[in-house]
């Protein structure tokens, strides 16, 4: 997938028995669309149809986030961050990291009926086998959800 807004690096390799790709996507509204249609591709690619809907919408949310949480936490200007999208598939399990500048650690939250935000990690946690985070040693943080295709 190269197109208009994705930068710098863009990688697919093999290792051992699994995949990894990778993409940088710009600190853009327009990042969490581009990480959908390259997360359906990419999956589609591997043969991974049947996580395909369920990845889409673990990346949204994860890209989301990273674009309204940790690209503002940053300690730099906005304009020079990104945000770095890969999935690891090594059978049966296929990982999506969304990586970003801020060190503010993600929390699990309950939103009332009526707010607008603040479910995200929520509908990650219900639809991935696991979550979770890590502070990167060179400053920010990946924030990473593991799906299993269904048996």
């Amino acid at each position: 997938m190269d197109g208009p807004g994705v930068v710098g690096e863009r990688s697919s390799t093999r290792v051992r028995a699994g995949r990894i790709w990778t993409v940088i996507l710009p600190a853009h509204p327009k990042a969490a669309g581009l990480a959908r249609c390259a997360t359906r591709e990419v999956l589609t690619e591997w043969g991974l149809g049947d996580i395909e809907e369920t990845a889409v919408l673990i990346v949204s949310e994860l890209v989301t986030n990273a674009l309204r949480h940790g690209i503002p936490s940053a300690r730099k200007l906005v304009g020079e961050h990104s945000v770095r999208l890969r999935l690891l598939a090594q059978a049966p399990f296929v990982m999506c990291m969304v990586t970003d500048p801020g060190a503010d650690i993600p929390v699990l939250r309950e939103s009332g009926p009526t707010a607008e935000s603040g479910r995200g990690l929520n509908v990650v946690d219900s639809c991935c086998v696991r979550w979770g985070w890590h502070l990167l040693d060179e400053g920010g943080k990946v924030v990473w959800a593991l799906l299993r295709p269904p048996l």
